[in-house]
């Protein structure tokens, strides 16, 4: 999918907040496409930007919860395999229609899953897709399905000719699932790339300021 891929691995649990904000800092500053995978402090409930808030808490009364930058479903973390892949305007595939990246960047990581696990991995077309609230529960075009159930869903935000793209991949045995195998499914030449501390400062401030306030957060 891209030539070079950087590989940020987490080395630090944050909460929902800082989450949110570590990707938003990203998409303002990474120069070649970057893979992070999510280490969560505490289990945690995220939510599409367009979404009631209080949709979620008739699911979630207890369990913290943050508005996402991006659209999507309500999707509990915490046992997931949570990852973003931000793409710099650089890019071609940061200017293709949502749909198509969607579609293209699905089957990559479909084609990952199969081959590092024993299971049947099919894309959700047709009769699959419904709609609802909370994510896993209704699968969209291009979500990854195991038999009848939703695996791996996404949503996307652009800025500035930048594209995020934050996944959540669900209900199988991760174990087994090596990271560097999935950014080399991604990305021909994969760099291992720490966060930068002005990148983790930055975030801080957004996440203080925007991510963990009421006005944000029950903005809807």
């Amino acid at each position: 999918m891209f030539k070079e891929l950087d590989l940020i691995l987490p080395e630090v649990a944050h909460d929902g907040a800082m989450q949110m904000a570590l990707d938003e800092v990203l998409l303002n500053s990474v120069i070649r496409p970057t893979l992070r995978l999510y280490r969560w402090k505490q289990a945690c409930v995220t939510f599409g930007y367009f979404q009631r808030i209080d949709e979620v808490r008739k699911m979630y009364p207890v369990l913290p919860v943050v508005r996402r930058w991006t659209g999507g479903g309500i999707v509990k973390h915490g046992q997931d395999l949570t990852f973003s892949l931000v793409i710099p305007r650089s890019e071609l595939s940061a200017a293709l229609p949502p749909s198509l990246f969607y579609s293209g960047l699905h089957g990559c990581i479909a084609g990952w899953l199969s081959a590092s696990l024993p299971i049947e991995i099919r894309m959700a077309k047709g009769v699959d897709v419904c709609s609802g609230n909370a994510c896993f529960s209704s699968p969209s075009p291009d979500d990854l399905l195991t038999l009848d159930r939703k695996i791996l869903g996404g949503a996307q935000r652009r800025s500035a000719g930048a594209l995020l793209y934050q996944g959540s991949l669900q209900g199988i045995e991760f174990s087994t699932l090596n990271p560097d195998s999935m950014a080399r499914a991604l990305g021909r030449v994969v760099y291992r790339t720490p966060l930068k501390n002005e990148n983790t400062s930055q975030a801080e401030e957004v996440a203080t300021h925007r991510y963990r306030t009421p006005e944000w957060t029950a903005r809807r």
